[in-house]
């Protein structure tokens, strides 16, 4: 090891924060808007975190699939777009593990899979799967405090 290279770090000012306060969790509500207004709606999805196994399986999948290509050609894959919107779509509806309602046509839809993945692949429906992504991929979403603070 290279100790005259290491610099000795200053040691932070503490401002009473403690590694240990903040954990993954695998799940949490996400709740969607008004596309137009941005306005709560009252519509409650549980989204499955980075940490929920069976979020991680299908991450693990696609990586998998990915580099098994990458290394049989030699060359990064590009799919046809019309694929990748799909595969988003059958993504985005497993994250979606539940939601408290789903009104749609004057009725509520009950929570399946089916449901989910019908929502997601619906094109007049984009404003949901976008916001359903963003709940996804916005990681804070997925991370709660403990009760050691």
């Amino acid at each position: 090891m290279h100790d005259e290279k290491v610099k000795q770090l200053k040691p932070a000012v503490s401002a009473g924060f403690d590694i240990d306060d903040f954990a993954d969790i695998a799940s949490a509500s996400f709740e969607i808007k008004d596309p137009r207004t941005n306005a709560p709606t009252g519509i409650v999805l549980q989204l499955a975190g980075p940490e929920h196994p069976d979020r991680k399986k299908m991450d693990h999948a696609r990586q998998r699939k990915m580099r098994k290509e990458l290394a049989r050609t030699g060359k990064l894959q590009l799919a046809d777009p019309a694929e990748d919107e799909e595969d988003q779509a059958e993504y985005l509806a497993m994250c979606i593990l539940g939601w408290n309602r789903m009104p749609k046509g004057g009725h509520d839809i009950p929570y399946s899979a089916q449901a989910a993945r019908d929502l997601m692949a619906d094109p007049k429906r984009r404003w949901l799967r976008d916001q359903v992504k963003a709940g996804v991929e916005e990681r804070e979403t997925f991370i709660e405090g403990s009760a050691h603070g």
